[in-house]
């Protein structure tokens, strides 16, 4: 009978026992990989004079998450739009006739809307279109 009472103890030390005590510890590490995914959407709200010389050429929504930032660049048709000034928010550039300008400079990832508008230069608006393009830094 003393051998039972014993061994019946000894289970209920073992039941009492905090489960830290005969816990392990293990872990593990993830690493995801996320791709660099950046656009630039333009939508016509309407044309027409923004304020002084200025014309409203609507509204882009830009969207980049490159660690690093951006350029976002203005590409038209080279020999136009010379003396061209392009504003978008507080952003702006006089185009030189080469086809290519940066508009603006991102510094990391970001996501916003922004209006753009055109003054004219000395020969007007002499291009049909223009694209806007974003390059990732």
């Amino acid at each position: 009978m003393f051998r039972n009472l014993s061994i019946g103890l000894m289970s209920a030390v073992l039941v009492v026992a905090p489960a830290s005590a005969f816990a392990a510890s293990y872990g593990f590490n993830l690493r995801a990989t996320v791709a660099v995914q950046c656009s630039v959407s333009h939508r016509a709200t309407g044309f027409g004079a923004v304020s002084g010389d200025a014309v409203s050429l609507g509204s882009f929504r830009e969207y980049c998450n490159a660690p690093q930032g951006y350029d976002l660049v203005v590409n038209y048709t080279p020999g136009t739009l010379q003396g061209t000034r392009l504003i978008a928010g507080n952003d702006q550039v006089v185009l030189n006739g080469s086809g290519q300008a940066v508009l603006s400079r991102t510094q990391g990832p970001r996501v916003r809307e922004r209006t753009i508008a055109a003054i004219p230069g000395e020969n007007g608006f002499d291009a049909d279109h223009l694209d806007l393009q974003i390059i990732p830094s």
